[in-house]
């Protein structure tokens, strides 16, 4: 920077000197001072010379100031940033860079979108609405990780060698080979209907009638948000394959790994 500033001093002072020669040609622009010799003139530049140096000036890098008593001032002016300009086919090229950025980005998206499409199991709505409703009917005054146990107890036993003889959902819920499974699933004698009967009608029409039908419609949603997780892989009690209510299940606990969620325990043989 100091030596582009001594280029421009000298620059400035070169064509101060040659403007200021070529004014004093004339005697009218040239005046000799009072205490000149013969030998020695003093050289004044004229007006105009000083204004041709001032556009100099200002079209190099300086702005002129002027005080109230006449001072001349010479500001270095801002330094500017040189606007790069592209030719069309520089342009063109930017631009289709660009654009295959764009196309890559959306491409890394739709793979990732698919990816994680395909990792989460496929399941159909009868599953959901048969799963949502046995959460309800086991589990419905029950925290949402309560309701999480019991839908995986459903899962894993469909899973499971040890229930080789269901293999879905709706087999593992209705199953009778050694007892009732699920004693939501037993018909009353008077009505024809289950608690779980009771509780698809509720998922179906959406109409709780009973008298705290805001808390069973809440219970259900958190019902359904339960299953739904479960279906999608979200497992907190492993590969666990039964419950019942803890009180009373000391005889379990002396047996059995086991894991105690709300009112339920949850557990599986050693």
């Amino acid at each position: 920077m100091n030596t582009i500033k001594k280029l421009i001093v000298t620059l400035i002072g070169v064509l101060m000197i040659s403007l200021g020669f070529g004014q004093a040609a004339y005697a009218t622009d040239l005046t000799k001072s009072e205490n000149a010799t013969d030998n020695t003139t003093d050289i004044y530049f004229s007006e105009e010379a000083i204004d041709n140096d001032r556009e100099i000036l200002a079209a190099l890098a300086y702005e002129t100031y002027v005080d109230e008593q006449g001072q001349v001032y010479y500001i270095e002016k801002e330094a500017k940033e040189a606007e790069i300009v592209k030719t069309e086919e520089e342009q063109k090229e930017s631009e289709e860079k660009e654009e295959e950025k764009k196309k890559e980005k959306a491409k890394k998206k739709e793979t990732k979108k698919k990816e994680t499409k395909k990792k989460k199991p496929a399941y159909s709505k009868k599953e959901l609405r048969l799963l949502s409703a046995l959460v309800y009917s086991e589990a419905g005054d029950q925290s949402y990780e309560g309701m999480l146990a019991v839908a995986n107890v459903v899962l894993n036993r469909a899973k499971s060698k040890a229930y080789a003889h269901v293999n879905t959902i709706e087999e593992v819920i209705y199953d009778r080979k050694w007892s009732v499974q699920f004693s939501v699933t037993v018909k009353n004698k008077k009505t024809g209907k289950s608690i779980l009967d009771r509780a698809l009608e509720l998922y179906d029409t959406g109409k709780y009638p009973g008298r705290n039908s805001a808390s069973e419609k809440k219970a259900m949603n958190r019902a359904i948000r339960a299953a739904k997780a479960a279906l999608e892989g979200e497992n907190n009690i492993g590969d666990f394959l039964c419950f019942s209510m803890k009180k009373g299940a000391s005889s379990i606990k002396k047996k059995y790994d086991y894991k105690i969620i709300g009112d339920h325990i949850f557990y599986r043989t050693k």
